[in-house]
């Protein structure tokens, strides 16, 4: 049963998750903070474009194909509610914090996607809720939430100075709050996923010549879902599932 409403809830959250990202993407367009001038991992993604909305052109997800986007984001937030009710389903508050995470990483992972976007707004808050979380919870090492955070974080931070902006700040601030959120002894696993899963991502397309040497890759997405598959089998920082 508890999967069954997860899956109704997570599909009305998906609409909103769905419209927060896009409102979120769209900013930089509507502002005008992109232009010809702008380096490609600063502009945002060299998609199929439509300018249907202000000046400057949008990537046709944020437009004339916006039903496929919210049909992708809505699929996906049903299906990982129903999921972390089937693993999460025996604790209504653990629950209830599991699903702000998922939501979270949905989110920033859509707005990566369509706009090489992890927004501040969904950064910082989420950051500051899983500390809190790790700190007040009784299941929870506030030394080892304050570890992994630090780790994930940190580790994709030189990256981000070495590459002159290639991997995002916004990246490093998600795995910060990734690190805060799964603690020390998980964070490790979490990583590993993401490394893999975004090498060989990033192979393929400069194979497949889908992207340059050099272009923007979103990264989000890999950082959510290795993320996402330790929540799922393994649980938080604040709960085991071992």
């Amino acid at each position: 049963m508890t999967i069954i409403i997860m899956a109704l809830i997570g599909f009305a959250a998906g609409f909103a998750i769905d419209a927060v990202a896009a409102k979120l993407a769209r900013e930089p367009y509507e502002r005008g903070e992109l232009d010809e001038g702008v380096p490609p991992q600063e502009a945002g993604p060299s998609l199929d474009l439509s300018s249907e909305a202000g000046a400057l052109a949008m990537p046709v997800l944020l437009t004339n194909r916006s039903r496929y986007r919210t049909v992708v984001i809505v699929a996906f937030t049903v299906a990982l509610f129903a999921a972390a009710g089937a693993r999460y389903g025996s604790d209504i508050g653990y629950l209830a914090i599991v699903s702000a995470y998922v939501s979270v990483l949905i989110a920033c992972t859509a707005t990566d996607v369509l706009a090489y976007r992890v927004p501040n707004v969904i950064t910082y808050p989420a950051i500051l809720f899983a500390i809190a979380v790790g700190c007040i919870l009784p299941d929870a090492n506030w030394r080892g939430v304050m570890a992994g955070g630090l780790i994930f974080g940190g580790i994709l931070f030189v990256p981000s100075v070495l590459t002159g902006g290639a991997m995002g700040m916004g990246d490093v601030k998600l795995a910060f709050f990734v690190g805060f959120a799964l603690g020390l002894a998980l964070v490790v696993p979490a990583m590993l996923v993401m490394a893999i899963s975004g090498g060989l991502a990033a192979f393929i397309l400069l194979v497949t010549r889908l992207r340059g040497k050099g272009d923007p890759i979103p990264y989000a997405p890999f950082i959510a879902g290795g993320a996402m598959l330790v929540i799922l089998l393994e649980g938080t920082a604040f709960r085991s599932l071992r």
